[in-house]
């Protein structure tokens, strides 16, 4: 049993015996009486004569309002969001549209029917719709909005995500090109401008992300129900010195601490990771990110990295210095040379920027946007100009870049048609052959600071180990999970590379020689909610909503422990230093979920669904979606309780 396992040992067996097939007939029962008539002539779409509802409007109010902009938005150029949603006086809601990808996560069908629960016990229709992957993630390149009232996927094990708020927190930012569910909080607008411009002050940075949090969690700005554990398995026979790295777990692509700290037990030094997932290119400044932007990363260095404690680490650059707000100068590590033998200068890292502000480098803005300018101050020493203040810049920023050498791309006119047949870096690994959809090999360049065996007990603590270390990396392309679970059983593989389920590690670790593994993760599943929908906006039934989500009850259940559930709708983790363990959590129960609709105006026609408010109701259900209102509860506005009227 490994110690994650351990730890969590108070989950009494019985619940770990529970079938996900199990929590499905429970999710199909709780919502099977609305699933399957979503979209049929039938009550829920409010044809019903039995249930049929004259519309009550008092003077001055719309019958029916649909989804709609409710702002100016800077980053939409679009006249109507991309979905429908109407809600009618005293009408039947219209199903509420929930899209996941299987391709996330092995059990996000399981978490999106937990969510389809929640709103069948409110008695609200729904549909699904299972996307494939990179048609749910495009929705981050394009802001008109979700093409559905609830969207979900985890977030990925970028280091970025784990070092500091922003990455997470300015996406509820109503200028931020990844603010794609419409959600803006004027206060918590402001704060989010405020905390993004401490520059080097983090104490105050920290009040401010706290209050920001808070209001976000009482707000319900969206669902977090759980930050799932990075479950893998690994050969534990072969090798020793994984790294439990949060967030990527030890065989992970997102940090490369196991790689340099494995050593092998038996003669063969080459460490072999298996992968369902292909690399499409060898350019990493203008790669689409995913795969081959982590894996890359194993080739080139960045300004700073970021250790298995989450925090800021010395990489290519190896002091920082907060001149002012908004000019910060650092010292560059000497004695580097670029893998074709080329010494490393400050000129490098003038050029690499001044080369992806020039030709807008997709991977690389997080690092170069703020930038004004920067100027090298001798070979080892340069100072970066800001554009404002930006207290993110030393944290995510800085471990985000990857620096390119200057001798190698100077002639190069046209980089996003650019793919180097030898990538050049100065990173702890050297390029040595890359077959698309099918093998990418690095070898060790032993001259890097990482596979020095004092720096790494400093930064990787009870972790480290010492000895030769591996010769190469090869990732193998396989066609799927079973071929992954079926690669490592029989020795083909050493490591799987991605996620599994619990229990998919476990199948893969019966051979004696595989161990599950498990790690925390800062990264969570966020379910999104589309504000520009009037149903959404009412913040009576997102309360509802939140109340009516089983978090600890599909862990339990489904994932079997694994995985934590945070308090309240808080998108920031315990195991980061900006985490807020005060956020409002209004917990799970069902019927005070109905009690806030009632007393909020809502009814259930005859067959449980649930109706918009009619009447006096609807004027109060106008009132509350308005901007200014939408974050405030009726008893704020000094609505009646519409429950006492029976």
């Amino acid at each position: 049993m490994d110690t994650k396992d351990h730890h969590r040992s108070m989950v009494a067996d019985d619940t770990r015996r529970v079938s996900r097939r199990r929590y499905l007939a429970a999710a199909a029962v709780s919502a099977a009486g609305l699933s399957a008539l979503a979209g049929c002539s039938s009550p829920l779409s409010g044809n019903s004569d039995a249930n049929a509802l004259d519309a009550e409007v008092p003077k001055g109010a719309p019958e029916s309002v649909e989804t709609k902009y409710w702002h100016d938005w800077p980053t939409i150029e679009a006249d109507t969001p991309p979905m429908e949603y109407t809600a009618t006086a005293g009408g039947v809601l219209d199903p509420v549209t929930i899209e996941f990808s299987t391709e996330d996560d092995s059990w996000m069908r399981e978490h999106a029917f937990m969510i389809q629960r929640a709103l069948a016990d409110l008695g609200a229709p729904t549909t699904l719709n299972d996307r494939p992957l990179n048609q749910l993630y495009a929705q981050s390149w394009t802001t008109a909005g979700l093409e559905n009232m609830i969207s979900m996927s985890t977030h990925g094990p970028d280091p970025q995500r784990g070092l500091d708020p922003n990455p997470l927190l300015m996406r509820r930012h109503k200028s931020n090109p990844s603010n794609y569910d419409n959600y803006w909080h004027p206060t918590l607008n402001d704060i989010l401008d405020r905390q993004r411009q401490q520059t080097g002050d983090r104490k105050t940075r920290k009040r401010l992300v706290d209050r920001a949090l808070t209001i976000f969690a009482e707000d319900v700005g969206g669902l977090i129900t759980l930050f799932p554990d990075v479950i893998t398995a690994a050969n534990e026979r072969k090798w020793n010195g994984y790294v439990p790295t949060p967030g990527d777990g030890p065989t992970g692509d997102a940090f490369q601490w196991s790689e340099v700290n494995l050593q092998p037990t038996a003669g063969d030094r080459s460490y072999v990771k298996g992968t369902t997932i292909s690399m499409n290119s060898l350019n990493l400044p203008w790669a689409a990110g995913g795969a081959e932007e982590k894996r890359l990363r194993y080739i080139y260095d960045g300004l700073f990295d970021a250790s298995p404690e989450l925090e800021v680490i010395p990489a290519l650059a190896t002091n920082a210095t907060v001149v002012d707000d908004t000019t910060i100068e650092m010292e560059l590590r000497k004695g580097v040379t670029w893998h074709d033998g080329k010494q490393f200068t400050a000129e490098d890292v003038a050029f690499t920027v001044n080369y992806y502000l020039q030709h807008s480098s997709p991977s690389q803005a997080p690092f170069y946007e703020p930038i004004d300018a920067v100027e090298p101050l001798g070979k080892h020493a340069v100072r970066f100009s800001l554009k404002r203040p930006d207290a993110s810049f030393l944290t995510q920023r800085v471990v985000r870049s990857a620096i390119i050498p200057k001798h190698r791309w100077a002639d190069i006119d046209n980089p996003t048609q650019y793919n180097p047949a030898n990538p050049i870096g100065s990173g702890p690994f050297e390029f040595e052959s890359w077959s698309q959809s099918s093998k990418f090999v690095v070898n060790r360049s032993d001259e890097h600071w990482m596979w020095n065996n004092k720096w790494r007990t400093e930064h990787l603590g009870e972790s480290a180990t010492t000895g030769p270390g591996i010769d190469r990396v090869i990732w193998v392309n396989v066609g799927n999970i079973n071929a992954l679970i079926g690669g490592i059983q029989s020795g083909d593989i050493d490591a799987i590379a991605g996620r599994l389920s619990s229990q998919q590690a476990e199948r893969a670790a019966r051979p004696a020689a595989v161990e599950k593994k498990v790690t925390d993760n800062f990264a969570p599943l966020d379910t999104k909610l589309m504000f520009s929908a009037p149903l959404i906006r009412d913040k009576e039934f997102r309360v509802a909503l939140a109340k009516s989500t089983d978090k600890k009850g599909f862990v339990k259940q489904v994932l079997r422990g694994h995985a934590t559930v945070p308090p309240g709708e808080n998108f920031i983790s315990d195991i980061m230093m900006w985490h807020n363990k005060n956020t409002h959590d209004y917990g799970y129960d069902v019927e005070a979920a109905r009690t806030i609709l009632k007393r909020a105006g809502y009814t259930w026609d005859n067959n449980g669904n649930l109706r918009f408010p009619n009447g006096a109701a609807w004027g109060a259900f106008i009132e509350r979606i308005q901007n200014g209102n939408c974050h405030q509860r009726r008893t704020d506005l000094g609505q009646r309780n519409f429950a006492s009227d029976e």
